[in-house]
């Protein structure tokens, strides 16, 4: 599947971009492997609040592959550029609603994030929901409070005007990380993973930003970006993606190691 100019221009405008159906084909295998994941790391989800292995697609061959399908790449190329970087991503089981945020806020390069429901929702029962061109930096518009909507509009927050993604398995959801989203009226026993991208850093600033997100991984208890087994399966092309993030995580593994003293349980978010 190529990403057209036109998809491109979209994304840049409004933050997000849906490819329908573009895992049709693939996504029995995709949820196996997702709750393998699961049964392998011994996470039991109760549907009481948000389960979350970090990374996902790392703990199984298969899904490690995932960085080489010609969707995942050529999205990523388009929006990107061709020497992107894979920043890891996230596997859940969620629990309830997700409140409006940003999953960052990133004033030089450019990070994205791919999503792949594995449950049908809609606008009532968990679906996505985005403010177009609330990820723009430029702007003080106040679009980029929803979270604020009764203060400053005198409406709820789940009735702010915004897109809504809604998602078969198979469609894959792309959206900026700077982006205002949430999700509500969702079961307690939603699935979905994410893969984290971002531009090749090439400036002092882009490369202390690259550093501060890897860093951020702390709370999740992993020493490492990436697993050894995505490193070790890794071809020439998937390493092209992984070298630099390996490059400048050299502070992650004492900064978890602090984490691991003073939390209870890694973060489930």
């Amino acid at each position: 599947m190529q990403i057209s100019d036109k998809q491109v221009r979209f994304f840049e405008t409004f933050g997000y971009l849906k490819l329908g159906q573009a895992f049709r084909s693939e996504i029995g295998w995709i949820t196996h492997e997702f709750e393998q994941v699961f049964v392998d790391r011994k996470v039991v989800h109760d549907g009481t609040k948000r389960s979350c292995i970090v990374p996902i697609i790392d703990q199984r061959e298969k899904l490690c592959a995932l960085l080489d399908h010609p969707a995942i790449l050529n999205a990523a190329k388009a929006l990107l550029g061709d020497d992107f970087n894979y920043l890891g991503g996230d596997g859940n089981y969620y629990s309830g609603e997700t409140n409006w945020h940003t999953d960052g806020f990133h004033t030089v390069g450019k990070y994205i994030k791919m999503a792949f429901y594995l449950d049908k929702v809609r606008a009532d029962t968990g679906a996505l929901r985005v403010v177009p061109g609330s990820q723009r930096i430029d702007s003080k518009w106040e679009g980029r409070h929803p979270a604020k909507a009764e203060e400053l509009y005198g409406i709820t927050p789940r009735d702010m005007p915004a897109q809504v993604l809604e998602n078969d398995p198979g469609d894959l959801l792309i959206f900026n990380h700077n982006i205002m989203h949430a999700s509500f009226g969702g079961s307690g026993f939603r699935r979905m993973f994410t893969l984290n991208f971002c531009s090749r850093a090439e400036t002092p600033d882009e490369i202390a930003d690259l550093e501060a997100f890897i860093n951020s991984s702390d709370r999740f208890w992993i020493d490492q970006t990436h697993s050894e087994l995505m490193r070790r399966t890794a071809g020439p092309e998937r390493m092209r993606h992984l070298q630099q993030v390996i490059e400048h995580e050299h502070e992650l593994p004492a900064r978890a190691a602090k984490c691991r003293a003073t939390m209870l349980e890694p973060s489930r978010n």
